[in-house]
């Protein structure tokens, strides 16, 4: 590679013209019509989406490995004369081709370097008798002999390479080598344009700017570590996490402070009737329901909105802590909604008021598209003329005919079930009523706090006292035929199983087809050990009438075994329910294992939940599944279920893009998050407004957040 002096470096940055970021790719030399809709497909569409498309690895060029050395499995650089290269189609398709050829060093020992489907765009044009430096990993072939599959080859005669060279994940039709000139020019023309979020004067002196971090990714200095490159901890990736964080958490605050200060329905103190409601209770309330009730209870006194989050893990007691507060916006002369993502839930959610509030003479309607006719169209008046006082629902609360008078109150249960637009039309029906969300997904409170920075968190880290532990144990395939001897035992005892498979229907070329489909376990458990059972399955593909109708059944015990992809995992309270079976357990994350395993536990009979791992679940799968067993509460299986896959999509934002983090790893990054957190909120007392030069780079990055669909109000 030439060297290049700092002088002739810039003095060759002024020789070229600006590129601005908004210049589409398709006006770069190289690119064609063709190449530049094969990068929009990939989202890459202009320079800035160019310098933004990080690498998604990065070889490390710097050692010489002998090919007298090499090893299978390892990855390594070698150095040598290429033979010729022979190119023929492979077998079995013409229109793909191999190609191969023999790399010698100087001391005699060779390698087979081979590459399968060679690109159309190197065909004929791969290097013959040159030096080259080949980088690849060595397998063994079939004869016993070694070779270098799809190595990146480097001749020699052309410099040297870099010492840590990125690699991307692009199109078949655009090369490598292609890809690094094109962003190695943007980031020359237009790279100093790209302004982080963070103010220069926050930055620190050896943090690097949004352009430096971007020029460390895609070409890392001679001294990098090529390991954190790969693991996504270097210095580069840590500065752009940290803008973006810090973006994030300003968003955050802004709509907080907006939130406070937005006119809101203020209920007045507890009456009569809530008190002898908690008092006739027929349980004590836990101490995180008592510290929930009294959040909940300053926030509603307040003139201005209440926007809280209610995260508590399953059986922990949210449905009584949400009817407490429509209690208490009814006495104060309010309505309340109550929105639940399924027809049962909601279900579930009006017989339990019914049973637990209806001696207070207070009246709940249902509100579901299953409620037509004369009784929608009372619900609907009754609603509108303020006469009926709680509605339990589900997205049938928000349509358009719906009205509500005086709505004091939302509640939205398993709101991350729900769209941020869902969560707005809900508050559309009383422009000042106060908002509580509720979620049994297993978030950790430092994560929580962080990511529902917009919001008041309440915690509900306390199950009521009498809920039966739940025994988890892990089994495999072959363990099946005794493990359905034991679900049997439960059903002889008057208890109900649930069986949760991963597919529908078996694949045609499975020999799993038994154990890994709805279906087909149905069958082989209605022929089998529990053939004297009623059994009904339940999966997505179903029509919600016939979905609502199994879990009915299920519920009232018409059937005792419930086999079902995980469509069940929002479900409804079934105390008869005392086992689930959920196989190819390994291949749920573990708080998703752990919210199938709330679905038992609810009644007096000690429940068990059986993980049966599939055949080819290797060491770590196991060890992944081991963990279920010693981590009991909610708390516990979020901690380690962000450690090993992340955060998913905890913001309930699915419908309009989801968490709007590109380089933040929230597991990775928690120390980033409380510094990101404390330097937004420090900033923001600064320029409470945004609106000083300084903040330019925090506006943009707030818009280009709205702009892919994060929803926080009116920001920037």
């Amino acid at each position: 590679m030439r060297a290049v002096t700092a002088g002739s470096a810039k003095q060759a940055a002024a020789a070229r013209p600006a590129l601005l970021l908004d210049t589409p790719v398709a006006d770069l030399q190289g690119v064609g019509p063709k190449r530049a809709a094969a990068m929009a497909a990939r989202g890459i569409l202009t320079l800035r989406d160019l310098i933004f498309h990080l690498p998604s690895r990065y070889q490390d060029w710097r050692g010489m490995t002998s090919l007298t050395e090499l090893a299978p499995g390892a990855t390594v650089t070698v150095a040598g004369e290429l033979g010729k290269i022979s190119e023929r189609p492979m077998r079995g398709s013409r229109w793909r081709r191999l190609a191969s050829g023999l790399l010698t060093e100087q001391g005699g020992a060779r390698v087979r370097l081979v590459w399968f489907n060679l690109p159309a765009y190197m065909r004929g044009r791969m290097p013959s008798d040159q030096r080259v430096l080949a980088h690849g990993r060595v397998s063994a072939n079939a004869d016993g002999g070694l070779e270098l599959v799809q190595p990146e080859l480097h001749l020699l005669s052309s410099g040297e390479p870099p010492p840590v060279r990125p690699a991307y994940r692009l199109p078949a039709s655009i090369g490598q080598r292609l890809f690094a000139s094109l962003v190695e020019k943007a980031l020359a023309g237009a790279g100093e344009q790209i302004r982080g979020a963070l103010p220069d004067e926050l930055r620190g002196a050896h943090s690097l700017s949004m352009s430096e971090a971007l020029r460390y990714l895609h070409e890392p200095p001679s001294d990098a570590d090529c390991a954190a490159l790969n693991r996504g901890e270097s210095p580069g990736h840590l500065a752009l996490a940290f803008d973006e964080l810090f973006a994030f958490e300003l968003a955050l605050c802004l709509e907080r402070e907006r939130a406070a200060v937005r006119s809101g329905i203020a209920l007045a103190g507890a009456g009569p009737v809530t008190s002898r409601w908690l008092g006739d209770l027929p349980f004590a309330l836990t101490g995180a329901q008592s510290r929930a009730l009294g959040e909940i209870a300053a926030d509603l006194e307040r003139p201005s909105q209440m926007n809280r989050m209610l995260l508590g893990d399953v059986g922990s007691g949210k449905t009584i802590v949400a009817f407490w507060a429509a209690l208490r916006a009814v006495e104060a002369g309010y309505q309340a909604a109550i929105m639940a993502p399924t027809e049962l839930l909601a279900e579930q959610h009006h017989a339990s008021f019914q049973s637990l509030c209806g001696r207070l003479g207070i009246v709940a309607g249902l509100l579901t598209a299953k409620v037509t006719g004369a009784a929608r169209t009372s619900t609907l008046r009754t609603l509108e003329s303020g006469a009926l006082p709680i509605v339990f629902g589900t997205h049938a609360i928000i349509q358009e005919r719906v009205k509500i008078r005086r709505l004091g109150l939302g509640v939205i249960d398993e709101q991350h079930r729900f769209g941020v637009f869902d969560r707005a039309r809900l508050k559309a029906l009383g422009a000042e009523a106060n908002l509580l969300m509720m979620t049994a997904t297993p978030i950790p409170r430092s994560l929580a706090l962080s990511l529902f920075a917009n919001l008041e968190v309440s915690f509900l880290d306390e199950l009521p006292p009498g809920r039966t532990p739940i025994g988890t144990e892990i089994f495999t395939e072959a363990d099946l035929d005794r493990l359905d001897a034991v679900v049997r035992e439960e059903l002889r005892a008057g208890n109900r199983a649930y069986y949760v498979l991963p597919r529908i229907e078996s694949a045609e070329d499975a020999d799993d087809d038994e154990v890994r489909s709805v279906t087909a376990m149905a069958e082989r458990l209605a022929r089998g050990a529990l053939s004297e059972y009623k059994i009904a399955i339940l999966h997505g593909r179903m029509r919600a009438n016939d979905k609502e109708a199994a879990m009915r059944d299920f519920r009232d015990g018409a059937i005792q075994v419930l086999v079902s992809t995980t469509v069940v995992e929002v479900g409804i309270d079934v105390p008869e329910a005392s086992a689930i079976v959920i196989v190819a357990a390994e291949r749920y994350g573990l708080a998703q294992l752990h919210q199938l395993r709330g679905r038992v536990g609810r009644g007096r009979a000690t429940s068990r939940c059986f993980l049966v791992a599939s055949r080819e679940a290797d060491q770590s799968a196991l060890e992944r599944l081991r963990i279920m067993i010693k981590c009991a509460s909610g708390a516990e299986v979020a901690r380690e279920d962000l450690r090993i896959r992340g955060p998913g999509d905890l913001l309930g934002a699915r419908q309009t893009g989801a968490l709007p983090l590109k380089f933040v790893h929230l597991v990775r990054d928690p120390l980033l998050i409380e510094k990101a957190r404390a330097m937004a909120e420090d900033w923001l007392r600064r320029d409470p407004g945004l609106k000083a030069p300084a903040s330019q780079g925090a506006r943009r990055a707030i818009r280009q957040m709205l702009a892919h669909g994060f929803s926080l109000g009116d920001v920037g």
